[in-house]
């Protein structure tokens, strides 16, 4: 019988990796994760330089002897690929996250380094919908990995006594900067000022955002993050098309969210659409009259159980693992 691979999962991306090397540990497979960076940054004087060269060869032998205990590496971001084209040379999947694939893949300067992974990679994985045709045009046969949704580390529900709508994702355009501005004018007359909007305070859009009376919050950790997601009454989702993870997480948390998907890219997804800012707005103030009652008949968590378990998306890796050899 042949041994299993011994997986390093190298860098990360919205804890997919940490996850999917946590439930296969769980699991008891001998996968394993680094995701240490590279020292940064210049030095001026003598003795900043000699501390810089060490700490970048320290981090030099970590990465080799990491490499050298492990038959398969699975790269997180084609923008991390150089990581894996100096030796020691082992087999590798490479995973695209989203901007890698989705824009620097289109930049020449980029797009030599992140094309010769997609060549040498034993197999090729997404893991958005949307990145279906940017990865098939980087590799015929990319394969669609759903994220894993890690139940255990979201916390209660509590929404706070004043309703509250959070804007889970940045104001950027790759996240469908305008049409979010466009939504929380709609909300802002729809739901009255009793109703608190908030956003991170992120993105070349956030000043428009606050001038349309949102609340503006700093970017923290993600403990904290998850706590705000979990105040909310109502969190809207991207306008880019699709369940990324802070979507996600609001979904495993219970909270309705309002978002309008990419047609065809979810079976059934436990969200509210609607085909306009009016009418996405309206769902909003809907889900406000009852957030609870919105949340049971959306059967979110149901439905993460079923598309987004990191135990059934070990299973599934561990299956394209062997069939990389």
């Amino acid at each position: 019988m042949t041994a299993e691979p011994r997986v390093l999962h190298i860098y990360d991306a919205a804890d997919v990796g940490a996850t999917l090397v946590k439930y296969g540990r769980r699991a008891g497979r001998p996968w394993r994760h680094f995701n240490v960076v590279p020292p940064e940054g210049t030095a001026t004087s003598v003795v900043g330089r000699a501390g810089k060269l060490a700490a970048g060869s320290l981090w030099q032998a970590r990465r080799a002897a990491a490499i050298l205990r492990s038959d398969l590496l699975h790269v997180h971001s084609g923008s991390r690929i150089g990581v894996v084209r100096s030796r020691p040379v082992k087999p590798f999947l490479l995973h695209f996250h989203g901007t890698d694939i989705r824009t620097q893949y289109y930049e020449p300067a980029r797009r030599p380094a992140l094309q010769w992974g997609a060549d040498h990679a034993v197999k090729v994985l997404y893991s958005t919908p949307d990145l279906r045709e940017h990865a098939e045009a980087a590799r015929a046969d990319a394969t669609y990995l759903p994220n894993p949704v890690d139940l255990e580390e979201l916390p209660e529900w509590r929404r706070t006594d004043r309703p509250r709508i959070v804007f889970a994702s940045r104001w950027h355009s790759s996240k469908g900067g305008r049409h979010q501005l466009e939504l929380a004018r709609a909300l802002r007359a729809a739901v009255g000022p009793d109703v608190e909007l908030q956003g991170l305070d992120w993105g070349d859009g956030a000043p428009q955002a606050a001038e349309l009376g949102v609340v503006l919050v700093p970017k923290m950790p993600k403990p904290e993050y998850l706590h705000w997601l979990a105040s909310a009454h109502v969190v809207v989702g991207q306008s880019a098309g699709i369940l990324a993870m802070s979507e996600l997480q609001a979904i495993g948390i219970g909270v309705p969210v309002v978002m309008q998907l990419g047609e065809g890219y979810y079976q059934s997804p436990p969200a509210l659409q609607g085909d306009s800012v009016e009418a996405l707005a309206a769902a909003a103030s809907a889900a406000l009259a009852d957030p609870a009652g919105t949340s049971d008949a959306l059967a979110g968590r149901t439905w993460l159980q079923e598309h987004h378990d990191p135990v059934r998306l070990v299973r599934r890796l561990a299956g394209i693992y062997a069939a990389a050899g």
